[in-house]
């Protein structure tokens, strides 16, 4: 009997971590159906052109709950289905780190915009997504951080909703045995996120937290996206059902079996 091609969503496709994923997604020999969601789609055309198993979708994922649940159920969801009948995979990886401020500086409404990305609408689209998930026996792998219990000021926004994230995969993993989930934490990465972190938020980080940061990028230590990549591409694929609910470092040992091979 031949398989079907799966199926897989991935959020947050069009830089960074996301961006690394895709093109090692797109990579593969034999690469699955992939359904990239980014705010900004403009980095993906020249890809959804010459590869005819991509999709791409402009969704923004801050936008409030009511357009936000229309948007998901529409045109992630729905357009999965309706192009490939299926959905196997969700790979949740969007994120804003924006606020970075003090409790006492907190904005309720910039907290709220935060929530709404990082958590709110990953439980929207699981949520939407677990029709087709259970009928295909399928995997969730969410995007978490070192910062849902590592402590930085001006963090609490982005650290919480993490946090957050990780209690999500858990209860998921309850709720749904047949769906296989797992929550994963990249480590500190290489990215637009980090650059911005260095030039813009340095304000509101103490001295030591700053030089902590800077001296990650000086020293050539941070994670590459294409390393953490092709490790959550590998999980999205074929998690195995003894890692569901668990929340791993990136590089955990349990995890190198999805490490690509020197």
């Amino acid at each position: 009997m031949v398989e079907s091609t799966p199926v897989v969503i991935l959020t947050g496709a069009g830089r960074g971590i996301g961006f690394a994923i895709l093109q090692y997604l797109l990579g593969l020999p034999n690469p699955p159906n992939i359904l990239a969601i980014s705010r900004n789609i403009k980095p993906l055309e020249t890809f959804a052109a010459a590869h005819s198993n991509l999709q791409i979708a402009s969704v923004d994922l801050s936008a409030p709950s009511s357009q936000l649940k229309s948007e998901i159920v529409t045109e992630i969801i729905g357009a999965a289905v309706s192009k490939w009948g299926r959905i196997d995979s969700l790979l949740l990886n969007h994120g804003t780190l924006d606020p970075i401020a003090k409790i006492e500086a907190a904005e309720l409404e910039d907290w709220e915009a935060n929530y709404r990305v990082n958590f709110l609408s990953n439980v929207e689209i699981i949520k939407s997504a677990l029709p087709e998930l259970r009928k295909s026996n399928g995997r969730v792998v969410l995007v978490s951080s070192g910062a849902s219990s590592i402590y930085f000021t001006g963090w609490g926004a982005y650290g919480s909703t993490k946090a957050a994230l990780n209690h999500l995969n858990a209860t998921l993993a309850l709720e749904e045995p047949t769906i296989t989930t797992i929550s994963i934490a990249p480590g500190i990465v290489d990215t637009d996120m980090q650059a911005s972190l260095r030039g813009v938020h340095g304000k509101v980080m103490t001295t030591g937290e700053n030089e902590f940061f800077h001296n990650l990028k000086e020293n050539e230590s941070m994670v590459k996206p294409e390393e953490v990549g092709a490790v959550l591409a590998n999980l999205s694929l074929r998690v195995e059902k003894s890692l569901t609910g668990k929340y791993l470092d990136w590089n955990d040992e349990l995890l190198s079996s999805y490490r690509p091979k020197a």
